[in-house]
C-alpha cells in the first residue's frame, strides 16, 4: 500500500509539471495564467487557482473526478469560489461534455515520466 501512495504522488508531481506548462503556454496566454495546481489521484481531485486578467483576486476550484479509462476521465463535480462557475459546470454542462479524452501522446509521454 505505502508504495502504491508514494507511486500516485510521483505520479501527481509529474502530470502537475506537465498540466500547469501546457495550460499556461496554450491555452491560458491572453488570458492570465494559473498560479497553483494539486492534483490528488487517490481522492480523485484537482485544485487550482487562476490569476486571471481582469479579476480583483484568483479564482479557485476543486473539480472532483472519476477515471472511466486509461485516458478518459469524467467531471463529477465542481466547486469554485465564483459561485457561478460551479452552477454553470454543475447544473448546466451536459453530461457528454464533461467527458474528456486525454491525448494518446500525452498519456504515452507520462507513463514514461511516472515509470
Amino acid at each position: 500500500m505505502f508504495v502504491k501512495h508514494i507511486a500516485n504522488k510521483a505520479k501527481d508531481v509529474a502530470l502537475r509539471l506537465v498540466a500547469t506548462w501546457i495550460v499556461n503556454k496554450f491555452y491560458l496566454k491572453k488570458l492570465g495564467q494559473m498560479t497553483k495546481l494539486q492534483l490528488d489521484s487517490e481522492k480523485q481531485e484537482i485544485y487550482l487557482a487562476l490569476d486571471l486578467h481582469g479579476e480583483q483576486s484568483p479564482i479557485e476550484l476543486t473539480i472532483h473526478y472519476r477515471l472511466l479509462s486509461s485516458n478518459q476521465i469524467e467531471i463529477a463535480n465542481v466547486w469554485s469560489s465564483r459561485e457561478w462557475i460551479a452552477a454553470l459546470v454543475n447544473e448546466m454542462v451536459p453530461a457528454k461534455d464533461k467527458q474528456i479524452t486525454v491525448p494518446a501522446g500525452v498519456t504515452a509521454a507520462l507513463s514514461k515520466i511516472i515509470r
